[in-house]
């Protein structure tokens, strides 16, 4: 797996013949109105503040040297906001928050949400995490499939989390 802008050849049966996968750390703060305009194209409304992007671990998902996509951390956090009042995350030692993983509409469906999470899990190993979290809305089958193909488990399920009212699925994975 590749991470802090290394290429890898991606395999044929996860991306179609010819893309090239890399993932690129963002500069910040340079980077983070760039990363908050993606996330906006992505998400939504349910994009993050722009703020946010200042304090993440950030990375820039490239197809065949073009902009796909974003994935962010947080390192030695629980993702908690969903249950407390102040909205917070709880630090938490040796716990790997996946607090983003978008793809723009037009490099879906290819097999990319897969490969991402494989060097999303690969980095937490990497870096010695022992547990990886991360959440979604409970509408969003693909995600949340992908997840468990690589052993996530549900946590909980948080009731009107997103603002149009729908719920929010927890996932864990813990590393040996």
């Amino acid at each position: 797996m590749s991470h802090r802008g290394e290429r890898e050849d991606p395999t044929p049966k996860d991306i179609l013949p010819g893309m090239l996968l890399e993932f690129r750390k963002a500069q910040l703060p340079q980077d983070a109105v760039a990363l908050w305009n993606l996330d906006v194209a992505i998400f939504g409304k349910d994009a993050f503040d722009q703020a946010l992007w200042l304090v993440l671990e950030s990375y820039w998902v490239l197809v065949d040297t073009h902009i796909a996509g974003c994935a962010a951390f947080i390192h030695h956090a629980d993702f908690q906001e969903d249950l407390r009042e102040d909205a917070q995350n709880t630090p938490q030692a040796g716990s790997l928050y996946i607090q983003s993983t978008g793809l723009l509409p037009q490099y879906r469906g290819e097999g990319l949400g897969t490969r991402i999470k494989a060097w999303q899990i690969e980095y937490a190993k990497q870096n010695r995490f022992r547990r990886i979290v991360t959440n979604c809305r409970e509408s969003n089958a693909a995600m949340i499939s992908v997840n468990k193909k690589f052993g996530f488990k549900p946590i909980r399920t948080t009731p009107e989390y997103y603002e149009d009212g729908e719920a929010t699925v927890v996932l864990e994975l813990l590393l040996p």
